[in-house]
């Protein structure tokens, strides 16, 4: 019953718990019921039922949608909906079926933070009286962003699952207050439902899609933070190397040229190097994860931000329609911006310029030797890469800014028709 506890506590009540990185990224994604066991493929049996509610209401939505074919305001309404519902199938199907490259990236992220804190060399910071480099604290930084993320995103995805499970239900009882026409029972999800006019099938169908709707925002919760998280450990990593890599002559206060001093140089260029390379590499592993779901994703986004510009142009929006519209579309934005705002952070902090890292390092008391190897660790510390979203759009702020022009000319464009 832990994970229960877990399920509804994260739901109504988050809670923000985690010393590490990886303890903070796999609690989210236990709490959705995966990677329950250290081997793979590890399902909580809870979560079972709950994957199998979700794919039905998947299902339903689809029929319901083939259904409406004829009626242009429930089709638009069934596709805002049946895209958020889809791209959590997505999500959980990355997180299931990838579920060894995931652990795989998270536990190299884990072993760098841990040779960082506790892999201590002699030869390290010997000789100018310098200060040691503070490892700690740069993971300590990013360490509480990832923290104050996972608080933020669990506590505003939860409240919008709670808002829009009521809000049918609040609106049926207005209705019935005031003696308005109600032409069916109230429902949480748009979706096809042959037992509303059997009491029990009803009630059975409500609670399907009450445990589909709750599952497929922690299904979000999972993959996002993951997601995020990855890129908030990148982006503070390489803010960490560069500023190690100024340290590689030292504070310069001495222009004497010592062998100890070249030796202790020689040390963290090669630590340097290291940890860029295996930064890089995860950098490459993390984009073959999201390139093709956020490639699809930025389609959707488009198509559910378009859908709903033409939901707002219709006359009659009732209060409850306008709330899950508007939530929806909250939810949209909200993806799309920390997808795009953290591509963007890792794009800016991954490589370094003339001026920075070990371009600016205290070259003048180290000999000519140590020189050529800093030249080649900058020029491997110069090289950029971009994380893509599909194969047309990038992973970054203007990303985001076209789909917003994108959507906001159509929706003009409908005003103006």
């Amino acid at each position: 019953m832990s994970w229960l506890t877990n399920f509804l506590r994260d739901v109504f009540s988050p809670q923000c718990k985690g010393v590490n990185f990886k303890k903070i990224v796999e609690g989210r994604i236990r709490d959705a019921g995966l990677w329950h066991d250290r081997d793979a493929y590890g399902i909580h049996p809870i979560a079972k039922i709950s994957i199998v509610c979700f794919l039905s209401t998947n299902l339903t939505q689809i029929v319901a949608l083939l259904l409406a074919k004829d009626d242009p305001k429930a089709l638009f309404a069934g596709i805002s909906i049946l895209s958020f519902c889809m791209m959590g199938f997505l999500k959980l199907w990355s997180l299931l079926s990838n579920e060894k490259r995931w652990r795989s990236i998270i536990n190299q992220a884990l072993s760098l933070e841990n040779e960082q804190l506790n892999n201590y060399s002699p030869c390290d910071y010997e000789s100018d009286d310098e200060e040691k480099h503070s490892f700690t604290k740069h993971i300590d930084s990013y360490t509480r962003d990832i923290f104050l993320i996972s608080c933020n995103l669990t506590r505003i995805y939860s409240f919008t699952a709670v808002v829009y499970i009521v809000s049918p239900f609040l609106e049926y009882a207005i209705y019935m207050k005031t003696g308005q026409d109600i032409s069916s029972m109230p429902h949480i999800l748009p979706e096809w439902s042959p037992l509303d006019s059997y009491t029990v099938g009803y009630i059975v169908t409500i609670l399907v899609e009450v445990v589909a709707a709750l599952y497929c925002v922690k299904v979000h919760i999972a993959f996002d933070l993951t997601a995020v998280g990855l890129m908030i450990f990148i982006r503070g990593q390489f803010s960490c190397l560069h500023k190690y890599s100024e340290l590689i002559g030292g504070q310069g206060k001495s222009s004497n040229l010592e062998e100890k001093r070249d030796k202790r140089a020689y040390y963290r260029i090669i630590k340097c190097h290291s940890i860029n390379v295996l930064l890089i590499n995860t950098v490459h592993e993390l984009e073959i994860l999201l390139r093709n779901i956020l490639g699809i994703y930025f389609f959707v986004a488009t198509l559910t931000l378009c859908s709903v510009a033409v939901q707002l142009n219709e006359d009659q929006v009732s209060t409850t329609q306008l709330i899950s519209l508007l939530q929806y579309m909250g939810a949209t934005l909200t993806q799309l911006f920390l997808f795009c705002h953290y591509g963007d952070a890792v794009l800016n902090e991954i490589s370094v310029i003339q001026g920075q890292g070990p371009f600016c390092s205290a070259r003048w008391c180290l000999s000519p030797k140590v020189h050529q190897e800093i030249a080649i660790l900058g020029a491997g510390m110069s090289r950029p890469y971009r994380l893509r979203a599909g194969p047309f759009n990038s992973l970054d702020l203007p990303s985001f800014i076209q789909i917003i022009r994108t959507a906001y000319s159509y929706y003009a464009f409908l005003r103006q028709t």
